[in-house]
């Protein structure tokens, strides 16, 4: 074998090998913001490669609003105490997460406090925003 084909085939061996890194951005959630507020679970989907909660917060006229929050992996998550029975339709938690830029109801769930009264965290809100560079919003 020449020395470029030996060279071309141990390059795609190694690049074959390596864990693949590629990654989507938290860009469409706004990072200066965090809404914190009480919610009904309405599906709690625990699939990779992300979990995610449907819920109903009530609006300014307390009529109930689909929000759908996007969250880690289920293998990071178990670390951070969720597991897939943390949650159940008609649940009443509260939740703390990054809304959306464009207004849509949506967003990146940062903390919810159970029905037991445990609070779970992910990392990844919690990386993306420092809690004192957050505005707050109820």
């Amino acid at each position: 074998m020449d020395k470029k084909k030996l060279v071309l085939t141990f390059t795609c061996a190694l690049g074959s090998s390596l864990p693949a890194s590629a990654h989507h951005s938290h860009a469409m959630y706004d990072p200066n913001v965090r809404m914190t507020v009480q919610a009904t679970v309405t599906e709690y989907i625990w699939a990779n490669p992300h979990v995610w909660v449907y819920v109903e917060i009530p609006d300014e006229n307390g009529q109930p609003v689909e929000w759908i929050l996007e969250s880690g992996a289920p293998a990071s998550l178990v670390r951070d105490g969720w597991s897939p029975e943390s949650m159940k339709p008609g649940d009443l938690v509260t939740v703390t997460f990054g809304p959306l830029k464009d207004g849509t109801k949506g967003g990146l769930l940062g903390a919810a406090t159970l029905v037991d009264g445990r609070t779970v965290t992910t990392p990844a809100l919690n990386n993306n925003v420092a809690a004192t560079d957050a505005e707050v919003v109820p």
